[in-house]
């Protein structure tokens, strides 16, 4: 399988500067890599177009559970077909897409010094509905990182799910601000409605697995605690390392299987319940 393209830009990507970058260029496809997938075009409720593979579960391991993706501010999905192969290999239906302005889904005029769009929520809660229709026997979670833990948190206001599994989870998107301002010098801009983010942080009671990096200045290990501390349902898995560098730093035998075996663990015990 070719994947260590993907595993080098999944890296280099994971020190993320939270400004919004983009990518109109996939670096590869499913079909490149050999996988089982259907490319699909999801409309939004507001017109827009979103590119989407659905990399199919190995047949025989099929684990009746679809997992979505939703990546942070930078690249594309492309960026994330590594991990998603994985998945799929190890039983799990996979649904990657592009953000409007990302990838080959709909333009979309985006400032670099925003910090996100909740236009990226609306995608996400129609590549949801369309999942759930999709797979209605399927155990429905998602995948989120960094920013798009945001856009998660945002989405599941209005569209139920199974679970939640977050890296870098983003708790106060105002604190990030500031952040960025203190650590890099940098003016970011954040939309309307952020006000009121940490009531619809409270509003979640899904299953939640969280990871979280020691050295991670941004979305540090005491934010996600603060989360992982709220409800009994939740998980929180420390890793050493930086943003979003849960999956090469939780690796033993092969790329990620650490990471791997915390989520098999996590969403059996959803199953089960």
């Amino acid at each position: 399988m070719k994947i260590s393209c993907c595993i080098f830009l999944l890296f280099l990507f994971s020190s993320t500067t939270y400004a919004l970058k983009p990518d109109s260029l996939y670096i590869n496809t499913p079909g490149n890599l050999g996988l089982n997938f259907m490319e699909q075009s999801i409309q939004t409720s507001d017109g827009y177009t979103l590119n989407t593979w659905i990399i199919f579960a190995d047949s025989s391991a099929n684990k009746k559970t679809t997992l979505i993706l939703a990546y942070g501010d930078s690249g594309n999905m492309s960026y994330y077909l590594n991990q998603a192969a994985i998945l799929s290999q190890t039983g799990y239906d996979m649904v990657l897409f592009d953000y409007r302005g990302f990838g080959k889904s709909s333009p979309f005029e985006l400032n670099p010094n925003q910090l996100y769009y909740n236009e990226f929520a609306t995608d996400l809660l129609s590549v949801l509905q369309w999942s759930k229709m999709q797979y209605p026997k399927n155990k429905i979670g998602v995948w989120a990182f960094s920013m798009g833990t945001i856009m998660t948190t945002l989405a599941l206001q209005s569209e139920p799910i199974d679970f939640f599994i977050g890296e870098g989870f983003v708790s106060d998107p105002h604190a990030i601000q500031k952040k960025i301002l203190e650590l890099k010098s940098k003016e970011i801009l954040l939309p309307s409605g952020q006000e009121s983010y940490d009531q619809k942080v409270n509003n979640l009671q899904l299953p939640m697995l969280l990871f979280a990096g020691t050295d991670d200045s941004f979305t540090t290990v005491e934010d996600s605690k603060r989360i992982a501390q709220k409800r009994k349902n939740r998980v929180l898995v420390i890793f050493k390392g930086n943003h979003l560098q849960g999956f090469p730093a939780l690796t033993k035998k092969f790329y990620g299987d650490q990471y791997i075996a915390r989520m098999e663990k996590f969403i059996r015990k959803v199953r089960d319940n």
